[in-house]
């Protein structure tokens, strides 16, 4: 009994002294390409926009009553136009996606 209450006691040593990475690069970048990527099908599957994603170049999260991704990524059109936008996207209830490319105006898009 002694010996299974020291090995516990061990355990929890190291898991207090060496926590699993929550947030780790590769993780957050293969996650948020799989929100965007859901979110521009949800989104070309009702009114648009129609993109899809070419390459993600950045990514950057925040916790704010939800989780706000913060990404910059090429993205192609309809008429096979890539360009680099700032992309949020906001994932609380519902999933507000805002897009910002140069020289368009700002799109705000929500999809469950």
């Amino acid at each position: 009994m002694h010996i299974l209450i020291v090995l516990l006691f061990f355990a929890l040593t190291l898991t207090a002294a060496s926590p699993p990475c929550l947030v780790c690069q590769k993780s957050l970048e293969e996650t948020a390409t799989a929100t965007l990527n859901y979110s521009l099908k949800k989104l070309s599957n009702e009114d648009g926009p129609y993109y899809r994603l070419v390459k993600l170049n950045s990514v950057n999260t925040e916790v704010v009553r939800g989780l706000l991704y913060k990404i910059n990524a090429d993205i192609i059109d309809q008429k096979n136009n890539i360009k680099s936008c700032d992309i949020e996207i906001f994932d609380f209830k519902d999933v507000t996606v805002t897009f910002k490319c140069p020289g368009e105006s700002i799109v705000i898009k929500t999809h469950t």
